[in-house]
């Protein structure tokens, strides 16, 4: 009854917003960009957990200095904004700009796990989570 409710629901909002829901090929996106965020959100609390500041973790990537937080907002802009976005637009390059997103964050992840300096074990080993995630991007096939 709740998953009645909840599909309900988001039909409703996507009516009142005047967009339609994504095509029914990109389930397996939206099941592991709705993962994501939640590997997202553990990082996130581990983070908290231990008192960090991400802003204050940072490092030179591309020849910018970067924080571990404008590196995670990123990502969940990408998965709350993009994502969606490009699913519904649905034309033959959504799912290669999807990848091409996904592999830039992949990489700022990365380098950061690459650093010896994450201060906490329990944000180190919810970023390794959440980078081995986004290594496992479902594949997605147009229809016809």
């Amino acid at each position: 009854m709740m998953r009645f409710f909840r599909a309900f629901r988001e039909a409703l909002r996507l009516t009142l917003r005047g967009e339609t829901p994504a095509p029914a090929h990109y389930l397996p996106l939206m099941g592991w960009s709705a993962d994501c965020l939640r590997k997202l959100k553990a990082a996130r609390d581990a983070a908290e957990a231990e008192g960090l500041d991400l802003a204050r973790i940072a490092l030179k990537l591309d020849g910018r200095l970067t924080s571990l937080e404008q590196t995670l907002q990123m990502l969940r802009h990408n998965l709350v904004n993009e994502y969606p976005r490009l699913m519904r637009l649905d034309d033959p390059y959504s799912m290669l700009v999807v990848q091409s997103s996904n592999m830039n964050d992949q990489y700022r992840l990365s380098q950061f796990l690459a650093q010896d300096a994450l201060p906490s074990q329990a944000l180190r080993r919810a970023l390794q989570n959440l980078e081995a995630h986004l290594r496992e991007l479902p594949a997605v096939e147009r229809p016809g």
